[in-house]
């Protein structure tokens, strides 16, 4: 039970951390196919990154006196596909015992810091044009890719 809690804490703070860029989401695994624990991006629904509680045999989720041996993790994302479908696709993946929830922690985090940075990248661009006149500057202009 207290490793659960604990995680419970970890993911809130981690939630906390991002600024809001990330939402934790507690979920049914068996209605949303995602995991108990879920983190989306703020605004959109693509990548997530999924935790799932792990229960010894013969337990289940809606027991209400639960307590997970492990958790599985998947990091997601939508990606097309050629029948213009976009299902959830699992990059990365892996199991930790409860005992271990810090490592747990440790990979939601390090996911949670790099899709953030991604965000505030994406949150930078602009389409507003160069208005650099290049005065000042010694050495070729500036070039653009198509």
């Amino acid at each position: 039970m207290r490793n659960m809690m604990a995680l419970g804490d970890g993911l809130h703070r981690i939630e906390q951390h991002s600024q809001d860029r990330l939402m934790l989401l507690s979920e049914d695994p068996e209605t949303f196919g995602a995991g108990h624990f879920v983190l989306y991006p703020l605004h959109g629904s693509s990548p997530r990154f999924a935790i799932e509680e792990q229960y010894p045999p013969g337990v289940d989720w809606s027991d209400e006196d639960r307590v997970p041996v492990s958790w599985t993790w998947a990091s997601e994302a939508r990606l097309p596909q050629p029948d213009g479908s976009w299902p959830w696709v699992t990059l990365a993946e892996g199991q930790v015992a409860s005992g271990d929830y810090e490592t747990l922690l440790q990979i939601t985090g390090g996911w949670a810091d790099a899709l953030c940075e991604f965000i505030a990248r994406e949150e930078a661009l602009t389409t507003a044009p160069v208005a650099d006149d290049g005065v000042g500057r010694s050495g070729p202009g500036r070039t653009f890719l198509a």
